[in-house]
């Protein structure tokens, strides 16, 4: 299988949610990488997707992800809302990275 060297701009986001309360860290986690939502006493359960569910995206550490450019502003809506802290920064990545 032939795989690609090549590289694409994308974009480092940074974010602090250490003055936000904790309804607000669980609603941002909750947008952002979905959830497990169980009903009827566990009986059912529902995968609630989140926005990174259907985007390419690699989760560096705690609070450091990387997003194609396209997809920044997603992002950057979720934790403007909970008016958390964040930072950006443009950089390439090998496009293989991302998935």
């Amino acid at each position: 299988m032939w795989l690609s060297n090549s590289y694409m701009k994308a974009r480092l986001i940074s974010y602090d949610l250490s003055k936000v309360n904790q309804v607000g860290k669980v609603l941002v986690k909750r947008k952002l990488f979905g959830y497990t939502e169980y009903s009827n006493n566990a009986q059912y359960t529902y995968e609630r997707k989140g926005i990174l569910s259907d985007l390419r995206y690699l989760k560096l550490a705690r609070a450091v992800i990387i997003v194609r450019n396209q997809d920044s502003p997603k992002i950057e809506k979720v934790i403007k809302s909970v008016k958390g802290k964040y930072q950006i920064f443009p950089i390439e990545v090998k496009s293989s990275l991302l998935h």
